[in-house]
């Protein structure tokens, strides 16, 4: 068991105890919370840790909305909810003026303006529709049902099986060899079931990670630590995927795992990497 996996672990059981509703984090601050705590716990007594300059952090939104329930999904996913009984490990790519659509939904659902940024993915996994909208001023990402995707106008407020981020201010681009990626983003979440409050309950959770690819990835297998491998959509030097999933705690500690790759490059050759650069 690696430190990563350990660590996930301990949350998962940590977690579990406490009566308190969940809070998403992305890995950045998962690290920056663990840093501190270990600083915490290294400071002798009477004296007060002093915190380093924090890194340029990225602004995101994050939204969460609602889903009809489905049939029942396959036992791999360990209770989780219904919500993705569809979903696919392998994509349909979606182009042209499907892939419009798609955008022009995500965009009404981030209240992102339109400058510009190319859709570098548009995929469909099931039911579920998953979009990639990205330049060098603004970046934005959606998942959504594709219900809403075809929806004239948005529901006020938006309670329609969405989940989502917004970054006006995206860092730039990681240097990647050549034959690996770099994982940028990491998130877990959920949609919950119709009829609910968001956040009242685990119906609908999900992972999603995406990032960078070497310019001789020529496509990205995620292997999660419970269930099928999931194929990424791949184009313009970026990699995104998700799956349905299921809440870590200690009845539920083989999804707390972690996840790895496969890339295959333009050779023919395969290699098994963490997205670490």
């Amino acid at each position: 068991m690696n430190k990563r996996t350990a660590d996930r672990l301990t949350d998962a059981v940590l977690c579990d105890l406490d009566s308190a509703q969940t809070t998403v984090l992305t890995r950045e601050e998962r690290e920056r919370a663990d840093a501190m705590f270990t600083r915490i716990l290294a400071t002798p007594p009477n004296q007060v840790p002093e915190i380093p300059d924090r890194p340029r952090r990225r602004r995101s939104l994050i939204l969460v909305g609602m889903v009809a329930a489905g049939a029942a999904i396959p036992a791999w996913l360990l209770g989780g909810g219904s919500a993705f009984a569809s979903w696919t490990p392998k994509p349909e790519p979606l182009t042209g003026v499907a892939a419009a659509k798609v955008a022009s939904a995500c965009r009404a659902a981030l209240e992102m303006p339109d400058n510009g940024e190319q859709v570098l993915h548009a995929e469909r996994r099931g039911d579920w529709t998953y979009v990639l909208l990205a330049s060098p001023q603004a970046e934005g990402a959606c998942l959504m049902p594709d219900y809403l995707v075809e929806a004239k106008d948005l529901p006020e407020p938006l309670q329609g099986g969405f989940f989502g981020s917004y970054d006006p201010d995206p860092p730039e681009p990681p240097v990647v060899a050549r034959g690996s990626i770099v994982e940028t983003e990491a998130m877990e979440g959920s949609v919950s079931a119709r009829g609910r409050l968001p956040f009242s309950t685990d119906e609908g959770w999900l992972t999603w990670v995406s990032g960078y690819l070497g310019s001789d990835v020529i496509s990205v297998t995620v292997h999660p630590p419970v269930g099928p491998d999931v194929e990424a959509s791949v184009e313009g030097g970026r990699y995104s995927g998700w799956w349905p999933s299921a809440v870590g705690n200690s009845k539920n500690l083989e999804v707390m795992g972690a996840w790895d790759y496969t890339v295959t490059l333009a050779d023919g050759s395969t290699q098994r990497v963490t997205g670490r650069g």
